[in-house]
This record gives structure tokens, sequence and C-alpha cells, in this order.
């Protein structure tokens, strides 16, 4: 109970002091049992998969093996991390009084680019070490974040100090998300145009078109649906915006790991999955990843826009938030895979 009273009359300190008392525990447990905190946890289950990502092999460490991609242990903590950061950013848009909509969605856009990317370049060997590093999950999330909030708090500054409808936090924002977009985005140009620094198995067009073709079909048949009958309040939430790109986000990963990995018209592709819960899902049967996808979408925009409207009417900048959180959590990895099919590595 006094835990409690002592986080109501002052959270940012109770957050202090629970940050302070992890890394204390973590350090003990590294000087203490260090075979125990880094062998068996930190290397088996998060700094090794980077490492051995980097290398393109199984990576060892005074002999636990790590492999590229990720564990249920670490999509769990990654999944903690990634709602406590939510929180935290959550508070901070609304101390700041930052309005969380689909223009604030678009000027977030070149850092949800940058982030995809920056990793298919990582996947060329365009980085060396460490630096490559740094262009892995999650460190490249980590990277992003950074970058966002940052220019997130110089545009508040900004707007605040001069007051001119020129320096808008939304603007700044993507003007900001641009300096980091550009450079990368002319690296992955030139590549496929053909001026390579590393080895390819060929650009697949096809794949590309194939991909893109079946979202613009769906996503599109969703909002002619949803136009048609938008005078329904519980179809027309469909032809939202920031609905119809969480959409498209998830439908570029379903359909990227299903044509990648299962190759369904024989085109000689031989990617893997990653994650262990897609990966029992394309195991099952093929399509149904990117059919659980789609739904599990549908059900999400229902919920939020229908089910509990009237409760979280109050609390737009939440769900709006969440919205373009799982919007980045289907359309990076997506993107991803579908830029190393296209460029072939």
């Amino acid at each position: 109970m006094k835990l409690i009273e002592f986080y109501r009359r002052n959270p940012p300190t109770f957050y202090l002091y629970l940050f302070i008392v992890i890394i204390v525990v973590i350090i003990a447990g590294l000087l203490l049992a260090p075979s125990v905190f880094y062998d068996q946890w930190i290397w088996k289950y998060y700094w090794g998969p980077i490492v051995a990502d980097a290398s393109g092999s199984i990576a060892f460490h005074n002999g636990i093996e790590a492999r590229e991609g990720y564990t249920v242990v670490s999509e769990i903590t990654y999944g903690i991390i990634l709602i406590i950061a939510l929180y935290a950013i959550y508070k901070l848009l609304k101390k700041l009084n930052i309005t969380v909509d689909w223009r604030f969605a678009l000027a977030l856009m070149p850092y949800i680019l940058f982030g995809p990317i920056s990793r298919v370049l990582e996947d060329t060997n365009y980085f060396g070490e460490p630096v490559e590093y740094w262009f892995i999950s999650p460190l490249i999330y980590l990277q992003i974040a950074v970058y966002a909030i940052f220019f997130l708090l110089l545009a508040y500054y900004l707007e605040k100090k001069l007051k001119n409808q020129i320096f808008t936090v939304n603007k700044i924002i993507f003007l900001g998300g641009l300096i980091f977009l550009i450079p990368s985005f002319y690296l992955i140009t030139i590549w496929i145009l053909g001026d390579r620094w590393g080895t390819t198995t060929g650009v697949r067009f096809d794949v590309f078109l194939i991909v893109l073709g079946l979202i613009f079909l769906i996503v599109g048949l969703v909002f002619i649906i949803a136009y048609i009958f938008r005078k329904k309040e519980k179809i027309a939430v469909y032809k939202n915006p920031l609905n119809l790109a969480m959409l498209s986000g998830h439908l570029i990963d379903g359909i990227t790991s299903y044509i990648s990995i299962k190759d369904p018209f024989s085109m000689g592709l031989y990617y893997a999955e990653k994650h262990p819960a897609s990966n029992v899902l394309l195991n099952i049967w093929g399509p149904l990843f990117p059919i659980v996808k789609f739904l599990l979408i549908l059900v999400v925009i229902y919920v939020f826009d229908v089910m509990f409207k009237d409760e979280l009417k109050n609390h737009i900048t939440l769900v709006n938030l969440l919205k373009i959180g799982i919007l980045i959590l289907g359309f990076s990895p997506g993107l991803r895979d579908l830029l190393r099919v296209t460029m072939g590595v």
C-alpha cells in the first residue's frame, strides 16, 4: 500500500527509483553470477541474437549458442518494454498538448520508413562493426525513438518560441525525419539500379509488384465497401486513413512473409521467418498468417472505434498512439522483408 501511495504522489520519482533498482540488480547479477545473468540470459536471449544476425551465422559465447531472430523470452521482454515506452510517450504528448492524429502519423512516416530501409542496408553489409549493431532490431528502434523524440521536443520549443505557422510541430518532425531517410533511400535506390557493394541473388521486381498489388487490391476493397456503407458507423470506420494504414502495414508483413517463405508461385525464394508465433501459423497453412493478420487488425479497429468508442472518446491521444504503434509493428518488419526480397539480400 505504501508503494501505491508513493506512486500516486510522485510518479516520476517512483519510476526513477524503479529504474535504479533494476539497474542495480542487473549489475549485481553480472558481478556475482555472470554465467547466469550474462551467458544464460543477456547473451542467449538479447545480445547473442544481434551478434548472430550481424555475422549471418550462429554465435557462441562461453559455449552458449545464440541464433539470429527472436525467442519467446525476447519477444515477451520487448513487448513489455514497448508497452512501457508507449505509456511514457503518451504521458509526454499529453504534457506537451500535442495532437496525435493522422497528420501526426504522416509526420512520423520518414522515421517509420527509415527503420526498415536502414535495416536492409545492414543486410547488404553496408555497415561495419560495431556500427552495424545499431541497425539491427531492437537497437534500430531505440535509435529511431531517440531521433523522433529529439525533433518532437525541438518542434515543440520552436512552435512555442516563434509562434509561426511555418514551424508547426508536425512539419518540423517530418523535416527532421527526412535528414535520416533521404540518404538511406538514395543508397537503396542505387543498389536496385545496379551499383552494389555486396552479393545479391538478383533484383526481384516481380515479388515487389505482386505484394503491393495484393495489398492495393485488399485495402482498396475494404475502402470501397466502407465508403459504400459510409452511413453505417460500424462499417464507415474502416475508411479512416489511420485504420487503413494499420491494415496496409500488417498486410505488407503477412503477404511478404507468406510469398517469400512458402513461395506459392514457385519463384525460387528461400527466406525464413524469425518470429516464433509467425512460424507456427505459416507451418499450419501458409495463407493463414496474412489472413490472421488481416482479421486481427479488423478486430482491433472494431474494438477501438466501435465497441469502446464512447469509453475511449476522452482518450483519443492514447488510442491513436496505440494505432501508430500497431502500424509500426507490422509495417517495419514487412517493408524490411519486402525490400530484402526485392534486392535479393
